[in-house]
């Protein structure tokens, strides 16, 4: 399969993982399709309500919390809210994850030893570059997804990437000498340049402007 190192291919793999649908990179991938098939003609506007109105009978429930969270996530896939023609978010769509990032957060605090990993997975795919850009909200989805999966060059390179965003240099660099570590030999030289890269471009790679989309498809290789 491809080996592919970089913010936005990275978050693919979660994107697609979390979703149970493979790892595909094609361009054709849509946001909006990890919660519901984007563009959907289907609203979730009942289910975000139901999901609010239980929040307030159960202020104390993380489930409750939990289920609000994914019933916005959800929502973020309707046409309103998810650009069919570039695959991010509309300006609205921004503002409904930013509010599925506080729901997230109060979740957090209501089950901060235990939290869901698919949950997390779903977040970090928002949080990211391709998302609303939340660096330190993106290192902390990635750390619950990391202690629940398989040890992955992968997620280690993406929370080096975001703590270096995030401005934590001492977590990018763990992160990183963590995912050489379980990167295959073949790639190791070449991770280690876009780690350098990133760690000395605040989390970006020089040649992608704000976003690692290019760096990524740049860096593809046959693993």
């Amino acid at each position: 399969m491809r080996v592919v190192y970089g913010g936005l291919a990275i978050l693919f793999v979660l994107a697609f993982v979390g979703a149970g649908v493979g790892t595909g990179f094609g361009s054709s991938f849509n946001i909006g399709e990890l919660f519901n098939g984007g563009g959907s003609s289907k609203t979730f506007t009942a289910e975000v309500q139901k999901a609010e109105k239980r929040v307030k009978r159960e202020p104390s429930s993380a489930a409750a919390q939990a289920a609000l969270t994914e019933a916005i996530l959800h929502q973020s896939s309707e046409s309103e809210y998810s650009n069919q023609n570039t695959g991010g978010f509309t300006g609205k769509g921004q503002k409904l994850i930013a509010k599925a990032q506080r729901s997230w957060e109060e979740y957090l605090r209501l089950e901060p030893k235990s939290p869901s990993s698919s949950l997390a997975k779903r977040m970090a795919a928002v949080l990211g570059e391709e998302g609303i850009s939340q660096p330190k909200a993106e290192v902390a989805a990635l750390q619950i997804v990391i202690a629940a999966e398989p040890p992955s060059a992968h997620l280690y390179a993406a929370l080096a990437q975001y703590a270096y965003q995030a401005g934590n240099t001492r977590q990018g660099d763990l992160a990183a000498e963590k995912a050489l570590a379980l990167a295959p030999k073949s790639e190791h030289a070449r991770l280690k340049g876009e780690l350098a890269a990133l760690k000395k471009n605040g989390g970006r790679l020089p040649s992608s402007g704000s976003s690692a989309a290019e760096g990524a498809a740049g860096g593809t290789e046959e693993g």
